[in-house]
Order: C-alpha cells, then structure tokens, then sequence
C-alpha cells in the first residue's frame, strides 16, 4: 500500500505541480495518514499546546460566560464547538456548566462538529455530560437550527491554504512539484478566485512578499451563520485583520507555519502527515461573511483581555492552576497571540 508521501507524488508526476491548498488538505486530512488521523499529539509534551490543553479553566470561563448570557433564556439551548477533536474542551465545559448552573446544563444540547473519523469515535468513547450530537461538517448543522452559541478554538487556521508570493503583474501561485524526488515549490499565475479575494481587502502584495489564502474559510463561516438562528458565534485562533495580516514589513513571509514536537518552524513540504500546518485567519474574511448574514459584530478581542474581563483568574485556587491560566492570558504568549472574534445574531430573541 502506498504511503501519503508516494501517492502525493505520484499525482503531481501524474497532474503537475499541485496546489499547496491540495497538498495541506492531504497532509492534515488523509483519511488513512493525515496529521488528525495519526492521531495528533496536542498538549504538554506533544506537537503544540493550545489553550483547552494548558487549564481546564478555558473551558470553565467559556461555561461562565455561556451561563451569563443564556441562563435567563427558555427552552432547550445548543452549545456547538466546531473542531472539537477527542472531546477534552467540550467535556470540560460540560462538566464546568453542570456545576455552575444544573439546571441550564439539563437544557443545554451539545453538538461537536469533528471532521477526523478517528477523533469522533476516541469522542465518543469520552463519555462526556450530556453526551454530544456529532457532526462529521458543518453542512450537517441545518439553517436556523442553532439556538445558543456556535464555539471554535484553532479551528480556521486550520484550513488549507493557497500560497501565493507578490510578482510585479500580480500574484503569483506557489505550488507543489517535485525535483529529485523531493517536494518543492513552483510559481504559477494565481488563480482568480485569489485574486479577487486580495483584491476585496484592498491588498497588493509586494514582489517577493508571500501569504497565504483560505478560500474555505468564508463558505464555512457562511454556514455556521446560517445555522444560528439566535446566540453568538465566538471564535478564539491565531488571526489578523487583512492589512496586518498581509503587512510587506511585519509578515513578508506570511504566517504558514510548522509544528512538530512543541516547536515551531521547519519545511512545510518535507514530511507530509506527520507535522501540524497552520496559517493565521484573515478576521476581515469571517467579520464581513457574519454581517452580510445579518449578525452584529460584537469585537474582535486579543485572548488575554477577553479571558480577564470573563473572570478567568476568580476560576483558578492553586498556586499551579494560577500559573497555568496566567499562560492563556501572558501578554508575550498567547494572551496576545490568539484573538477572539464575537458576532451575534440580535433579531431573534432566545
């Protein structure tokens, strides 16, 4: 049986260079060798850390603010995490709700939206409270049918991306071929589906400069917008507005990055399936698809000061606890690292 390196190669010999958008969608999402269905080594210890696996207090200021928000309304309630991987944050939020307000917890419906076959069946062996509705795609949460909130974490950046790099006639593709039996990148032209979306947030990008594209980001929030029908969709990932995130100074050579064994940095071409491949969101993308859905745009917020204005640290006792939820909120970590977009849908009281 051939292995996701072989058969990738082969399709370029067979195809051309590929796009990297093709080539990160195999190495993430192979059913059979991707990087999820490996079974990615997230934590202390593993590829990368992320703020679910650093403190169970996320998951408990996440249900604090839930509650806050949602415990004066009626009826049956959803709380949807996309992304949701094995289950830990949304077991943790469970049991964290179910404590803070019983009651609101027995109404409350989980659902998590997991592409990795592997990850569903490790979730729902998980045995979490409740236990959650799983969603293989988003195109399984039926419009209108959300009445709550819709959660990520690292979920967009996740997404395969385009790679492109700034030519004095335009944007250029970086694509995947193969030179002495080795990936390497080809510039072709730029599709024009890149181009347009450059063109929508006013960016030009200067010759040599690079970036990246995720052309399934907006379709994916769409549906996501689509499928509250009242409630917020808070997302918390590693993301810029368009003229920062594809600033010739600050980013000349975009956000693609690698993680393997807690570093960070490598070729992202090398080993297919086996390393993390992210790229930072573009917030403009998601913030205009949310209003052109109808949904109010609450902020865009770095995590530190939306997790300390939540009350994070009135969560945590311990000297250790305290240490470990100050490393969600660290202005030189991810406090400042990660944001969080919030949009609501206000004209249809819960």
């Amino acid at each position: 049986m051939s292995s996701l390196r072989e058969r990738l190669i082969e399709r370029i010999h067979r195809e051309g260079p590929i796009s990297f958008r093709d080539f990160m969608e195999a190495a993430l999402y192979d059913p059979r060798e991707g990087y999820y269905a490996r079974g990615a080594p997230i934590g202390e210890g593993g590829d990368f850390v992320t703020s679910p696996s650093i403190s169970p207090a996320f998951a408990a200021v996440i249900a604090q603010v839930f509650r806050r928000e949602m415990e004066n309304r009626g009826g049956t309630l959803d709380f949807v995490e996309v992304g949701a991987g094995e289950g830990r944050f949304l077991s943790e939020f469970a049991a964290a709700l179910g404590k803070q307000n019983p009651e609101l917890a027995r109404r409350v419906r989980l659902t998590a939206v997991e592409r990795s076959a592997q990850a569903r069946e490790r979730l729902g062996r998980r045995g979490a409270p409740g236990p959650p509705r799983l969603c293989e795609s988003v195109e399984e949460l039926s419009p209108g049918s959300v009445r709550g909130w819709i959660f990520s974490n690292e979920f967009f950046d996740a997404l395969p991306v385009v790679r492109v790099e700034g030519a004095p006639d335009g944007p250029c593709e970086q694509r995947v071929g193969v030179e002495a039996g080795r990936f390497a990148w080809v510039l072709s032209p730029a599709p024009e589906a890149v181009s347009r979306h450059l063109s929508r947030f006013g960016i030009t990008l200067e010759p040599g400069q690079q970036g990246e594209v995720a052309l399934d980001a907006a379709p994916i929030y769409r549906s996501l917008c689509r499928a509250l029908e009242a409630g917020s969709i808070v997302t918390f990932d590693y993301g810029h507005r368009a003229p920062v995130l594809y600033h010739p100074a600050a980013r000349r050579q975009g956000t693609l990055a690698v993680h393997s064994a807690g570093r960070r940095g490598g070729d992202p071409l090398s080993r297919p399936g086996e390393v993390d491949l992210t790229a930072h969101v573009n917030w403009d993308d998601l913030l205009g698809v949310g209003e052109e859905e109808g949904l109010a745009t609450r902020g865009v917020f770095r995590q530190g000061r939306y997790l300390v204005e939540a009350g994070l640290l009135d969560l945590v006792e311990s000297d250790a606890e305290k240490w470990r939820a100050y490393r969600l909120i660290d202005p030189e970590g991810m406090g400042e690292e990660l944001s969080v977009l919030i949009q609501t849908r206000p004209s249809a009281p819960l």
